[in-house]
């Protein structure tokens, strides 16, 4: 369910960039929120994994241990609650995009 919310919420978004409706604030307001649909999935996604794979690949296949820790690294680029809460404040503000 997360990944289709994901690729739902990027086809979403290359349809507003492909026709021209993501320019200036509602474009960053719609990286925004689409940055933090994917990081939640992908987050959701690796968990789910590791309750269902258990430790053993996390300790005893390389590959995916390292896959792994270079997704959870890509993943705390995005600041989780610090930029929700950014994108909320800004929403609040009445700085809403058409989406």
């Amino acid at each position: 369910m997360r990944l289709q919310a994901a690729r739902a919420a990027l086809d979403s978004a290359a349809g507003d960039v492909d026709a021209g409706r993501a320019k200036g604030h509602d474009g960053a307001l719609l990286a925004r929120r689409v940055r933090s649909i994917v990081a939640d999935a992908a987050e959701e996604v690796l968990v789910l994994a590791d309750h269902g794979l258990g430790p053993g690949p996390l300790a005893l296949e390389e590959e995916h241990a390292r896959r792994t820790a270079d997704l959870r690294i890509y993943l705390r680029q995005h600041h989780a609650e610090r930029d929700n809460a950014a994108l909320g404040a800004s929403l609040l503000q009445g700085n809403r995009a058409p989406w």
